[in-house]
């Protein structure tokens, strides 16, 4: 006669129950104070030195515009006002062009190659980027402090958790403990059958 719905249920949760208890032990070894300085000295501690940028831009549809951008400047008019009357970002427009910090990655690269060829207080020529035109001043800089180690915590001990799983994994796969099946040969009706508990 087979065993009823509810043994197997129970022998299941048991087995579920172990199994957690089994990873979560295996997690609280992999997420040691040591374990995460490593990983963020692995992650951090040989990055390049990187820079931010405070600059502001004026944002126009050609070229002879940006000219006329530059020589209105070179005249001694003023940069934020000149943003609010003619820049196409009416965003940073309205702020007379100011875009604030950013590193890299954070604009296109276009912009922000000539950023990057700025000394600040200086202007750029006209930069075409997807958007348009654009006239750059470059108001400073700063190094870019990689994030303190709290700040990555939670990421770091999500990596080390993984990385830990499959570890376990692996070995157990090694010692021929586990085998994993090619996509396509658990048929998935196979799951609703309680006779598999």
């Amino acid at each position: 006669e087979e065993p009823g719905i509810l043994p197997l249920a129970l022998a299941n949760q048991r087995r579920s129950i172990l199994a957690n208890a089994a990873v979560a032990e295996l997690l609280s070894g992999a997420v040691t104070e040591e374990a995460l300085q490593a990983a963020y000295d692995e992650a951090y501690g040989d990055a390049e030195p990187a820079t931010e940028w405070n600059a502001s831009h004026i944002l126009v549809e050609t070229e002879e515009e940006a000219q006329a951008v530059i020589e209105r400047l070179e005249a001694g008019e003023d940069f934020a006002a000149i943003a609010k009357e003619v820049s196409t970002d009416t965003g940073s427009g309205a702020q007379g062009g100011e875009l604030g910090w950013f590193g890299p990655g954070m604009m296109v690269p276009e912009f922000e190659q000539a950023v990057a060829a700025l000394e600040p207080g200086q202007v750029s020529e006209p930069v075409q980027s997807q958007f348009g035109f654009h006239v750059i001043r470059l108001e400073e800089t700063r190094p870019l402090e990689p994030p303190a180690l709290e700040a990555v915590r939670p990421e770091l001990e999500a990596q080390l958790q993984q990385e830990a799983v499959q570890a376990h994994l692996d070995e157990l796969e090694a010692q021929g403990s586990v085998t994993r099946p090619e996509p396509g040969q658990i048929d998935p009706m196979v799951l609703a059958n309680p006779a598999i508990l």
